[in-house]
Parts: structure tokens; C-alpha cells; sequence
């Protein structure tokens, strides 16, 4: 299900226009996002660290294809050459990326949407975490002026038509 569902997310920010930018892999959450991207025929640009464990990971008909020599520079690309950033369900790579896109725009050094989307409610303790912070003001600014959280995949479509 979980799988499905980024395939769909994929298919329709590719049938909207978007550009999809992404960690380059065929496998896992990012290799089913850049199914659908790809099966819509949409645009679909990698960034990808040249390193041992990507080697045989590298999704094939990229459109285009950032080579990087680690993590902290493919965050830095991807920051750099995105619109816009949605938190799909992940692990610790996902989470090192969000937090970094929170910490920059929290900063002001970037200014782009951050969405979580909060499929099968997967990012709700986080977001309550962050209230808590924000709250005691361990967070200076306004959950809500940093980041959006959008359950349902109509609503994330309908968010980024307007992005």
C-alpha cells in the first residue's frame, strides 16, 4: 500500500507538470515514486552520491542526473534545484533531509514549501513533537509558517497546483 500510494503521488505531480527531484534510486519509497513519475511520463532528475551502495540502485531513465560525492552535497542539490519539498514516509535519510529543509527556511536561508505528507498518520508524532518545541519556544518560529501537513492525496495534489 505504501508503495502505491508514492506511485500515485509520482504519477500526479508528472501529469501536473512538476519536476521531480529525488535521490536517484530504483528501490524503495524513491524507486516507486520515480515509477510513477516515469509512467506518466513526467520529468524525473536524480541526485545521486557516488558511493558503494548506490551502485547497482541508480534509477534507469533519469532525465537527468546530478553525480555528488555525499549525502551533505546531495542535500545541497536538491535544495538548490527544487521547488518545493514533500516529506513522504521515510527513514533516516528522509528525516535528515526534512530537518535540514526546516533549519534553512526556519533561518531564512530558503523559502520553499515543506509538506509532510502524513500518510497512514506516520508523521503525526513527529509534528506533535515539534508543537512541543515550538511551544516552549525551543522553535522560534511557527510550525505553521515552516511546514504544512496534508493527510489526503487530493489535498496534496490540490496544494501543489497552486505551488
Amino acid at each position: 500500500m505504501l508503495f502505491s500510494e508514492i506511485e500515485l503521488l509520482g504519477e500526479n505531480l508528472a501529469r501536473d507538470g512538476h519536476v521531480v527531484v529525488y535521490g536517484g534510486a530504483s528501490n524503495g519509497c524513491m524507486g516507486a515514486l520515480a515509477r510513477g513519475v516515469l509512467r506518466a511520463k513526467g520529468r524525473l532528475v536524480g541526485v545521486v552520491p557516488v558511493m558503494d551502495f548506490m551502485k547497482e540502485l541508480v534509477q534507469p531513465g533519469l532525465h537527468e542526473i546530478f553525480e555528488v560525492p555525499t549525502m551533505s552535497s546531495r542535500k545541497e542539490i536538491m535544495m538548490r534545484e527544487s521547488e518545493a519539498f514533500i516529506v513522504y514516509p521515510g527513514g533516516l535519510g528522509t528525516l535528515d533531509e526534512a530537518f535540514e529543509a526546516l533549519a534553512l527556511k526556519s533561518l531564512g536561508s530558503q523559502r520553499k514549501p515543506i509538506v509532510f505528507y502524513n500518510f497512514l498518520g506516520i508523521w503525526t508524532p513527529l509534528i506533535e513533537a515539534l508543537e512541543l518545541l515550538a511551544h516552549a519556544n525551543l522553535i522560534r518560529d511557527r510550525l505553521d509558517d515552516l511546514v504544512r501537513v496534508i493527510d489526503k492525496p487530493d489535498d496534496l495534489r490540490e496544494y501543489f497546483k497552486h505551488v
